[in-house]
C-alpha cells in the first residue's frame, strides 16, 4: 500500500506543479498583453511636437525645495522628485520640438481682489521678488515662463496669449500642487477645448497627502482625465516620427 500512497503522493504534487506552471504561463501572457496595450495619448498622438507645449505648474522653491524647512522635517520630497523629473522629460520634449512652458505663482497683493487679500499675508508663499517664488530646477533652454498670481493658470493673460502666439493645440501638464494647481490646469485646458495629458509620474503634491488627498486626486484624474502613469511613449512616438 505504501508504493500506492506513494505514487498518490507524487501524482499530486505533479498536478500541483503543472497547475503552477500554467498559472505562472497565464499572468504571464496577461501581463505581455497587459504591456503591449497601446497608450491612451487623448489626441496628443495626432499633434506635432511644434502644436504641443509642455506645461510645468509651479516647480518653485516654496513648493519644492527641502531649504524652505530650516531644521524642521522636509515634507516636500515627492514634489522636488518630480520637479526633476518632469525637467527631464520637458528636455527630451524640447529636443523633439515641443514647447515648454514654466508657470510661476506669485503672490503679489496689488493683483488680488479685496476679498482674496483677507486671506494672504505681504510674506506669505511664492511672495513677490523673494526666494520662495523662484523656479526649484533650471528652465530648459528657449523655454517659455509665465506668471500667475492664484491658483488658476488659465487666469493668467501672459499664459493664454502665449498659447495662442505658439499655436499650441495640445499640452502636457505636470507640476504641483495636485489637489489644486493641477487641478485648474486640467479643468481649464479640458473647459477651453485642448487636447491635454497627464502623467502621474509628472505631478505631485506634498508628502503628507500622498495616502489621502492626493491619492485621492490622482484616481480622479485617472478615471476621469485618463491620466496616465508615463508619458514617455508620447516622446518615443515623437521621435519615431
Amino acid at each position: 500500500m505504501r508504493w500506492l500512497e506513494s505514487i498518490a503522493t507524487h501524482s499530486e504534487e505533479g498536478a500541483a506543479t503543472t497547475t503552477r506552471g500554467a498559472l505562472a504561463l497565464l499572468v504571464s501572457a496577461v501581463d505581455n498583453r497587459a504591456m503591449e496595450q497601446p497608450v491612451d495619448l487623448r489626441g496628443l498622438e495626432h499633434l506635432a511636437p511644434s502644436q504641443t507645449a509642455i506645461l510645468l505648474v509651479d516647480f518653485q522653491n516654496d513648493f519644492c525645495s527641502p531649504g524652505v524647512f530650516h531644521d524642521s522635517p522636509v515634507t516636500n520630497t515627492q514634489n522636488a522628485a518630480t520637479a526633476h523629473r518632469a525637467n527631464d522629460f520637458a528636455s527630451k520634449a524640447a529636443v523633439l520640438g515641443a514647447h515648454v512652458i514654466y508657470s510661476q505663482q506669485i503672490l503679489d497683493l496689488s493683483k488680488l481682489t479685496s476679498r482674496q487679500r483677507r486671506r494672504e499675508r505681504p510674506d506669505g508663499l511664492c511672495a513677490v521678488g523673494s526666494w520662495g517664488a523662484e523656479l526649484f530646477i533650471q528652465p530648459v533652454p528657449g523655454a517659455h515662463i509665465v506668471t500667475k498670481y492664484r491658483f488658476d493658470i488659465w487666469q493668467s493673460q501672459d499664459f493664454t496669449d502665449l498659447l495662442d502666439a505658439l499655436k499650441v493645440e495640445g499640452l502636457v501638464i505636470g507640476g504641483v500642487e495636485l489637489c489644486c494647481c493641477i487641478l485648474y490646469a486640467v479643468l481649464g485646458a479640458e473647459e477651453r477645448g485642448y487636447d491635454y495629458l497627464v502623467a502621474q509620474d509628472l505631478v505631485s503634491g506634498q508628502d503628507p497627502g500622498a495616502d489621502t488627498y492626493n491619492r485621492a486626486v490622482r484616481e480622479y484624474l485617472r478615471i476621469t482625465h485618463g491620466a496616465i502613469d508615463t508619458a514617455q511613449s508620447l516622446l518615443k512616438l515623437w521621435a519615431d516620427q
